[in-house]
């Protein structure tokens, strides 16, 4: 099998931190022989950190990064990347990489524990399974508000482990982190392949860092960003369907799945998922019909206070309006970065409140009659034009909102 000294190395860690745990599971298997499949515990677990040794390569042991070596499950560490429930996925928005896709290049001179993983660089709604957070001090922030409040946590941006991703302090230096999403599944529908009554060495990319510059790739209109993933040996599930689970000497971006493979992929997350397109599990756009339920407790004034508070830098454009107006259409990543990037550094909070109780995308403007100013119309009519040029149609085309005016 492979990298012997990495695997007893990893065997070590894991016994050390999950034998507490261990002896309530009715299965003997230690994650390299017969895999039976074992009963799931409750998770996220607040637990007192446990010392234990870090086994992995660079950027994350032997730096300031506070590594997360408390096993969230009692399927092993952190970067095992375990999913035992939809519930285990917290809401973000903002920028993001998506690596659920990679094929990886094992790092020289990290003993084969870190990956270099291309991946897609994206923006908008995204998730951070909970139980593959690295940072140490993000994981327990996050279980113990998540834990005691969790309401909190099911609106995009109310994990603490989203704000850390959001304003470039999770990593020292990352251009950005790795989590999920659902951009890319109507052009690479979202798959399994079950491996796992074939463990081995695969790359748990959940919050890994990603350095260096974006690339463009014309072909698919996509942008690509290498992120340093840690490898785990056990067993695991790929994103897709139809490939080789032994995949040496490269590593798949993979996870595993404790309970069940959901048949709908939309399934891996709570509901349809805000200001995301309908062909990626995205909650419908406005309608005339939709409305704000009697209950939601959404105040509208502060709605549209925080649709007026957020601007483009120095300018008047109010970027709410136009991410709205790109990011539930148009898969162009010039455009919907220079429409939506640093809003993720505003307070949304009632916006997605107001999103998340009627089950729609890129609507709060329109559930609550806010309205953009002048130069935002400017704006939102430029980058309507723009999708049109692209063969996209904007919202603007699909019920008449958020068509702005000419210059």
């Amino acid at each position: 099998m492979r990298v012997p000294s990495y695997r007893s190395s990893l065997r070590a860690v894991t016994t050390v931190v999950a034998i507490g745990v261990l002896f309530g599971l009715g299965c003997g298997s230690s994650g390299h022989g017969s895999h039976g499949t074992p009963t799931p515990t409750l998770t996220p677990v607040p637990a007192t950190p446990t010392a234990t040794p870090c086994v992995l390569g660079g950027p994350f042991c032997g730096t300031s990064f506070e590594v997360n070596t408390v096993a969230p499950t009692t399927f092993g560490p952190a970067w095992a990347d375990v999913i035992t429930s939809p519930k285990d996925f917290y809401p973000c928005f903002g920028h993001y990489a998506l690596c659920y896709y990679s094929n990886c290049t094992v790092g020289n001179g990290t003993d084969s524990t870190v990956s270099d993983c291309p991946c897609f660089d994206w923006y908008g709604t995204n998730y951070v399974l909970i139980n593959g957070d690295l940072s140490l001090p993000s994981y327990q922030a996050t279980v113990d508000q998540c834990t005691n409040d969790p309401s909190s946590c099911q609106i995009p941006n109310g994990a603490p482990v989203c704000a850390e991703i959001n304003n470039g302090t999770f990593y020292s230096g990352a251009k950005t982190v790795s989590t999920f999403g659902f951009y890319r599944a109507k052009e690479e529908p979202i798959g399994s392949m079950d491996c796992t009554q074939e463990p081995g060495l695969y790359s748990g990319c959940m919050t890994g860092p990603c350095f260096g510059a974006a690339v463009p790739d014309p072909s698919n209109n996509t942008v690509t960003i290498h992120c340093d993933c840690p490898n785990y040996d056990g067993p695991f599930q790929i994103g897709k369907s139809g490939e080789s689970c032994d995949d040496s000497p490269m590593t798949w971006s993979a996870s595993y799945n404790a309970v069940q493979v959901p048949s709908n992929p939309c399934d891996l997350v709570n509901g349809c998922v805000v200001d995301a397109p309908t062909d990626s599990c995205g909650c419908p756009l406005y309608t005339s019909s939709t409305t704000l339920p009697p209950d939601s407790g959404v105040d509208c004034s502060v709605v549209c206070q925080e649709y007026a508070s957020c601007n483009k830098g120095s300018t008047n454009v109010e970027l709410g309006y136009t991410c709205d107006a790109t990011i539930c259409t148009s898969t162009q990543h010039d455009l919907v970065f220079g429409a939506c990037l640093g809003l993720e550094q505003c307070d949304l909070s009632e916006i997605f409140k107001a999103e998340s109780a009627a089950q729609c995308s890129c609507c709060a403007s329109q559930l609550c009659g806010c309205t953009p100013n002048a130069d935002t119309n400017v704006a939102i009519y430029t980058v309507d034009a723009a999708q049109r040029q692209a063969g996209e149609t904007p919202q603007c085309d699909i019920n008449g909102t958020l068509c702005g005016t000419p210059p």
